[in-house]
């Protein structure tokens, strides 16, 4: 694969990071020190590969030995080392003819000297900031613990046992696919801890539930099976004599005229029982470094038999001083630079510098007297309508993911108009780039606890494991104002209620372990680390009538309470009579096939059968059950199947094509459908509606899947459709029940609506002038919810002569404050499925001009490029080939006679006639005609 076939390829590139410190720690016994005459200065040694420390991977007979990487992983050290010999990764068929590393231990070593002041400091401790997952660890040749949960940070003592020089760091590690099936054997002794294993479609490994490790690694309907092993953060040896600050609890409220900020130190000391006397620091600065706040304090830190202490300070800061932290669409996203230092001595011994911002959360239940609850998050006191998608991980592999590559990824979010993320309960607690990433973009993060569509042990030991955790996980995740909500799980109510691993049976001894795993244990951690935002037990739930109903709702997916996850792959996705009406739509969605760039980085371009519909490699990535036919069966209802022979390479492009069409289409009337209903109260109670997160954002390897964005970082049409269907301003048109058609404006703020005139236009499918033209005046009279134009829809037809396999409708909005046209998207409404309309033309859509200027803000690269067209043109996709880069629009519908579209380039310098010839031009009729 050339670096020009992979999209963005150098976000690809490993990227060995110094990961910051996690929170809390997990302890082992150690002796009591007493302070020596040291400096008071704390010291970090990272001992990763960056900073030039050489790792050794083997497995436990010494038969194979190979370099290895920290932080890593061993697929990526052996794939380093030459060892796989079948290709990349992700290459054709390799998920499985690599399944062998993981059925095996393996072993990392490190020799290494240290400086000899480090060895003398009073406090030294080994400190793994992630280990993936289950592993025995010594320090020459003394064990100092293990390892059982790849969400938390390990601290040894280490102080009696660290040299100069020669010492010896090992890292014994043991299948994970192993353990979790013994686990399971072992527990079966009392009773069945579903599910048994994965579907067999998903080709993937069972019982990820007996494991605190990244559930999809195992595999998932989206992504492969790759349970890897490896210290996938930073391995740090850290030396102090008194004190270390490990995280800071941050909550900001307003109280009165002042913004009241609390902050809570979670320190970590030396020594036992001992007091440390030192001065704190506290500074707040503007992001132009102007001090609006300090103090100063001297205070006394005593360790507890853990070696944890806390300290408590409490600022005060006009409001007047202060811009509050506001969402995307909504305000700036306004971040300050909290300074904290604590010193002895005249020494300073901490320094730690965060971002915050200051904003209030509140999840809002209110009663309804037609029924239900509300459920929506109020941010500073605003509504918020939550717009967005699920975050799943960025790679299967973490060490492969870069701070680059997130950055592209959060920043498509927001090209997008997203405002909203949720960080899904199967993958990762995210790494730190990614929340200080959403904190700087304004990008509320919905954050799930990792479980996931499975139950799991209330054993002992694995409640304990999982209380560390998320001790861990609140306080390093607690200070960011993009978190706005802690959920305990993802479907789990929902399947335990819905009977979807067999528990009904045994209903009760399963609901037990529900409430105490979610309930006894992460809701009462996270109720005392974290009471500044709300929790929710489980995604979909009913909120607080799930809880008055015993944490196990009897509907979990009412429309009138809570949050719903809403799938249907037979209905009419086209049509926004086939949704719910819910409170929040929390996951949503249409598979697609990757494009053929994605596809030609793991397909054999020889092999006639890895270009097929039909082939086994396409059979192999599609883990979904009865994946393939969902997406035909809707590809056939909706456009009808390409004249093409599915078999062929040209069959496979076309129904690339289809799928995703047909995903960007469906979500797009599935999400203005909840957005129509913001402002909507049904008869029987459901909408207002404050939620829309499509599944899913990102891509996880190059499959079929729901995601917006490729692996890699290239956008399908869906992510085009949402720069439209999530843009602040837009018209809705749709068809009622009641056979009417009508335009419905929709805002997300009352200052979003804007002065202008609406023109809805009916259309025939052979004209590209229409045919009937209707303009309504809009205003900031408008009444949230109401229609702004209304007709009968057969009085129309019969107006025009029109059938509804003849025509359709469009709409265009003109600002009369601007003068601009694109204030809001234009949006269309189908009358009939394609394989019903009688006069779509082959229209000839071809590019008349491109040109190219220099702009900063936005990339080093746009360039224009004017379509024409003879004839109504449905879906256009312009495809750039080679380049790497965002289009203004794409897949659209093109009625105009010309039209220009703007291409940002990312990475390169675009030579126009280079570019002109890697330009690609599709539309429907190519396909269906």
């Amino acid at each position: 694969m050339t670096m020009k076939q992979m999209v963005c390829a150098s976000y690809w590139t490993p990227f060995w990071m110094l990961i910051l410190p996690l929170c809390y720690c997990h302890l082992m016994p150690g002796d009591t020190f007493r302070p020596s005459v040291v400096s008071a200065e704390n010291v970090r040694l990272d001992l990763t590969t960056a900073n030039g420390y050489q790792w050794r991977t083997s497995l436990p007979n010494g038969s194979l030995v190979v370099e290895g990487q920290v932080p890593g992983g061993i697929y990526t050290d052996l794939e380093r080392a030459g060892v796989l010999r079948s290709g990349p990764l992700l290459y054709r068929f390799n998920d499985g003819n690599y399944r062998w590393i993981a059925f095996n231990d393996w072993n990392y070593a490190l020799d290494f000297d240290v400086d000899s002041n480090l060895v003398n400091q009073p406090g030294v401790f080994l400190v793994l900031h992630g280990v993936d997952t289950i592993a025995e660890i010594s320090l020459n040749r003394l064990f100092l613990g293990e390892t059982d949960n790849m969400f938390v940070r390990y601290r040894f003592n280490v102080r009696n046992l660290l040299k100069a020089q020669g010492n010896q760091l090992r890292v014994q590690f043991r299948s994970p696919v192993a353990v979790s099936r013994n686990r399971y054997e072992q527990q079966l002794m009392d009773y069945i801890v579903p599910p048994r294993c994965v579907p067999p479609e998903y080709q993937g490994e069972c019982h990820a539930n007996f494991i605190r490790k990244m559930q999809a690694s195992f595999s998932w309907d989206w992504g492969p099976a790759f349970p890897s092993m490896g210290l996938w953060k930073a391995v740090s040896l850290e030396a102090y004599q008194s004190i270390t600050l490990r995280d800071v609890y941050v909550e900001t409220s307003l109280n009165g005229s002042d913004w009241q900020v609390d902050l809570l130190m979670h320190c970590e000391t030396a020594d036992i029982g001992v007091s440390h006397s030192g001065t704190w620091a506290i500074r707040i600065f503007d992001n132009e470094d102007v001090l609006l706040h300090e103090l100063i304090d001297d205070s006394l830190v005593s360790g507890d038999q853990e070696r944890e202490a806390t300290v408590r300070f409490q600022l005060r800061i006009g409001a007047d001083q202060i811009e509050p932290w506001m969402p995307n669409g909504y305000g700036n996203p306004t971040l300050y630079n909290l300074s904290v230092s604590y010193s002895e001595n005249e020494q300073v011994a901490i320094a730690k510098n965060l971002l915050i911002g200051f904003r209030t959360v509140v999840l809002v239940e209110d009663d309804l007297q037609t029924g239900g609850r509300t459920f929506y998050l109020q941010v500073n006191d605003v509504p918020i309508f939550l717009k967005g998608s699920n975050w799943i991980p960025a790679d299967v592999l973490p060490e492969l993911v870069t701070p680059e590559y997130i950055r592209d990824l959060l920043t498509s979010c927001v090209d997008a108009n997203m405002n909203s993320l949720r960080v899904w309960g199967g993958g990762i607690y995210e790494l730190d780039e990614f929340y200080q990433t959403a904190d700087e973009l304004g990008i509320l993060v919905w954050q799930d606890f990792m479980f996931a569509c499975s139950m799991y042990p209330t054993t002992s030991w694995f409640l304990e494991s999982v209380s560390i955790e998320v001790v861990q996980q609140v306080r390093r995740l607690q200070a960011h104002p993009s978190v706005v909500l802690w959920a305990g799980n993802n479907e789990n109510e929902a399947a335990l209620r819905g009977n979807w691993y067999g528990t009904l049976s045994d209903f009760n001894l399963y609901r037990q372990d529900y409430i105490k795993l979610y309930v006894d244990t992460i809701r009462e951690i996270v109720r005392r680390e974290d009471p500044s935002r709300p929790f929710v037990v489980s995604s979909p739930s009913n909120g607080k009538l799930s809880e008055e109903e015993g944490h196990i709702a009897r509907d979990p997916y009412s429309e009138l309470y809570g949050d719903v996850h809403y799938y249907n792959y037979y209905s009419n996705g086209w049509n926004s009579s086939s949704f719910p009406k819910p409170r929040m739509s929390t996951e949503y969605g249409f598979q697609a096939l990757p494009s053929v760039h994605s596809w030609a980085t793991v397909a054999d371009p020889s092999n006639d059968d890895d270009w097929s519909f039909n082939g086994a490699l396409l059979s192999n990535r599609q883990h979904h059950p009865l994946g393939n036919f969902e997406m035909e069966l809707q590809v056939s209802s909706r456009f009808g199947l390409p004249k093409t022979n599915l078999s062929t390479r040209r069959g496979l492009e076309d129904m690339i094509y289809l799928t995703q069409m047909h995903q960007a289409q469906a979500i797009k009337t599935q999400t203005l459908h909840y957005r129509r209903h913001k402002y909507q109260l049904s008869e029987n109670g459901a909408g207002l509606t404050m939620a829309a997160l499509y599944w899913q954002l990102n891509d996880i390897w190059q499959a079929p899947s729901w995601a917006s964005i490729e692996y890699g970082g290239r956008w399908k049409p869906l992510h085009y459709f949402a720069v439209d269907f999530f843009a602040p301003f837009l018209c809705i048109l749709t068809e009622l029940d009641d056979g009417t058609v009508a335009a419905f404006v929709h805002f997300d703020r009352r200052q979003d609506l804007v002065s202008g005139i609406l023109t809805v236009s009916l259309r025939s499918w052979d004209l590209l002038d229409p045919l009937a033209s209707f303009s309504s005046p809009v205003n900031q009279d408008m009444l949230a919810g109401e229609p702004v134009w209304i007709r009968s829809l057969n009085e129309l037809l019969n107006e025009t002569g029109c059938t509804r396999e003849t025509c359709f409708i469009t709409s265009a909005f003109f600002d009369t404050t601007t003068g601009q046209e694109s204030i809001a998207p234009p949006n269309y409404l189908f009358l009939t499925s394609f394989p019903n309309v009688g006069n779509l033309q082959m229209a000839s859509v071809e590019v008349v001009d491109v040109s190219k200027v220099y702009v900063t803000q936005r990339s080093e690269w746009t360039v224009n490029i004017t379509l024409a067209t003879d004839n109504v043109a449905a879906f256009v996709w312009i495809d750039s080939g080679t380049y790497c880069g965002t289009f203004s629009t794409n897949g659209f519908m093109f009625y105009d006679r010309f039209k220009t579209v703007k291409f940002y380039s990312k990475t390169e310098i675009v030579d126009i006639g280079n570019f002109k010839n890697n330009l690609n031009l599709i539309h429907l009729a190519q396909i269906i005609l």
